[in-house]
């Protein structure tokens, strides 16, 4: 439906900046904001760059991460992508340094959220699903990691929508449900009522009409206190749209006619276009063809009145001038003088007729023009990510190699040196010692050299986070993560702790996969002062020989390795599989 499409594109459309302290500095932001919410684009751009000149001076880095954000908003809304994307890049330097994460405070966070957002919210525009979710996925992450509840609320409903637009029906579920919940904790009405009418519009996606009836129910107990006209209209475009997309045409000709009770809904003429084209495909589809005709005849005027309304307002002033100025001639002219002026305006006409149509060539140049450029840049960033990609073989290859060479050139050598001194009979047991300690130290140094590669920028958490949503994506269950608290600093775990925690939770979500016959598991990890616990819970059937198999041994030894120990237990058709680490070892700076 044309409407629903409108509705979730000024959703997607909106950029999210957060609070700032009242100084000059806010009080530049906010009057940038201002004239981009009124249209005046090239005018917020002035008043920004003014604002990043006043942040960089002063080496605010949070402004002016949140500032290039916001310009690469206003530069999207002009069509200007190329230096949008210049703009993120900017703050994008900032946000992913080392110092930044570790020092950002709550304004911080909040930025790095809205940033990553708004790049989401480009490469939507731009139907990179793909990338639309990954920068989605960096704002989800630094959402959490905010205090502010209100924001959390809003930042989850926009990225749920994100997720949604993108075909991640799951986690569009999942954020948009949390989103609901916080609006719901602080009373905030309309919020709640817009993460909960996209909910429906989830639910139906996923084929799931209890969850759905559900949603409506709520919307419908959040309806009356609801204030925002726009929150309403898209809460009953998306029931329309839903009722078209299972061809419920009588079912769909009731919401269209609320919409147009909605009050304030004659401010916004191009949905009410929208439901009357709409009523006239439902009215014939039913073989109501009097009231299909009615429908049209209304939608067609409408159409004639929006698209007309700029060029009849100009006819008249064009009308009443020369009106005026036939007055004035008919007083001071005679009916020759009077002929002559007449066909000045035929010639003035017919000059305006041609400038009319150099103009429409003019447009579709220009529009030619763009199409060609925004094809030249997806062929560009393809071929940037192939030479990326091969850039990243090679490297893999080329380490592969030095490693093959650090363990042939290094530890082989080093253990025959011994295996000659003990087959000649050589009783120098410390010295023989002091090299096996020698050749244990290279082996160690070699295998923490061969950490996964995820671990070089991000913490257990988010690393165990990607690899549930791969493995969630694969369709055999469902399956959910949590970390606790919210505000945990994961960062602190040592690596090669995270390591071993990282493979006890791969091979206790693979045995619940492969044996269980699970169709849910959930994963949870808490970080309490020094002590760590990890939980991977299922729905299945208690797996046979649970103590035994070389899965569980490697389990067993990983978690001695930390200082861990792994315990199984099954009640009432759930099986959960506990690592409790009493005391994290200390984190030491890498070789």
């Amino acid at each position: 439906m044309k409407g629903l499409r409108l509705i979730l594109f000024l959703a997607a459309m909106m950029a999210v900046v957060p609070m700032a302290a009242a100084d000059k500095l806010s009080e530049l932001r906010q009057k940038a904001d201002a004239l981009h919410a009124g249209g005046k684009n090239d005018s917020a751009l002035i008043v920004a760059r003014e604002a990043l000149d006043m942040a960089t001076k002063s080496r605010n880095t949070t402004a002016i991460v949140g500032i290039n954000s916001s310009m690469g908003v206003y530069l999207r809304t002009m069509g200007k992508t190329d230096e949008a994307l210049r703009h993120y890049n900017e703050a994008m330097k900032l946000c992913t340094t080392a110092e930044f994460k570790a020092k950002a405070d709550e304004d911080a966070r909040q930025e790095a959220a809205a940033l990553y957002l708004n790049l989401a919210t480009l490469h939507i525009d731009m139907q990179h699903k793909k990338e639309a979710m990954y920068y989605a996925g960096l704002s989800v992450d630094w959402t959490q990691k905010c205090a502010d509840k209100a924001f959390k609320a809003q930042m989850l409903s926009q990225n749920g929508l994100m997720f949604l637009m993108a075909g991640d029906n799951n986690k569009a579920a999942d954020m948009l449900t949390r989103s609901y919940g916080y609006a719901m904790e602080l009373g905030q009405t309309d919020a709640a009522m817009s993460a909960a009418a996209y909910m429906v519009a989830t639910a139906d996606r996923l084929g799931d009409r209890r969850g759905a009836d559900m949603w409506r129910g709520r919307c419908r107990t959040l309806e009356p206190k609801v204030e925002s006209t726009m929150t309403l209209v898209a809460y009953y475009q998306i029931l329309c749209s839903i009722e078209l997309n299972h061809e419920n045409w009588r079912g769909a000709l009731p919401l269209f006619k609320k919409i147009l009770t909605i009050k304030g809904i004659e401010q916004m003429p191009f949905v009410v276009y929208d439901c009357y084209n709409n009523m006239h495909e439902a009215y014939a589809r039913l073989g109501q063809w009097e009231q299909a005709y009615g429908a049209m005849t209304k939608a067609v005027a409408l159409k004639d009145s929006l698209f007309e309304s700029q060029k009849a307002e100009s006819m008249r002033d064009l009308t009443v001038k020369y009106q005026a100025k036939e007055k004035e001639l008919e007083l001071a002219q005679k009916k020759a003088e009077l002929a002559e002026t007449r066909m000045y305006v035929s010639t003035g006409l017919l000059v305006v007729a041609v400038l009319a149509a150099l103009t429409v060539v003019y447009i579709m140049r220009q529009r030619r023009r763009a199409r060609m450029q925004a094809e030249e840049f997806r062929r560009l960033q393809a071929d940037t990510d192939r030479r990326l990609m091969q850039k990243y073989v090679d490297g893999l290859e080329n380490e592969r190699e030095r490693l093959a060479r650090e363990l042939h050139d290094g530890v082989c050598n080093s253990l025959y040196t011994v295996q000659l001194k003990i087959a000649a009979g050589n009783g120098d047991a410390a010295g023989q010692a002091a090299m096996l300690d020698d050749c244990r130290e290279q082996v160690r140094r070699i295998s923490h050299e061969m950490m996964p590669p995820e671990f070089s920028y991000a913490d257990i958490s988010m690393v165990l986070d990607d690899y549930l949503c791969q493995a969630a994506g694969a369709g055999q269950c469902e399956i959910t993560y949590e970390a606790v608290p919210e505000d945990a600093d994961w960062s602190r775990v040592a690596d090669a702790t995270a390591l071993e925690i990282y493979r006890i939770a791969q091979e206790a979500v693979a045995n619940a996969m492969k044996h269980s016959g699970a169709t849910r598991i959930d994963v949870g990890m808490r970080l309490e002062g020094n002590s760590l616990s990890l939980t991977v819970s299922d729905n299945g059937q208690p797996q046979q020989h649970a103590s035994a198999g070389i899965g569980r041994r490697t389990m067993r030894q990983r978690a001695a390795a930390i200082n861990g120990q792994i315990t199984t237990e099954s009640e009432g058709g759930s099986t959960t599989v506990r690592l409790t680490i009493s005391s994290l070892p200390e984190k030491k700076t890498r070789p």
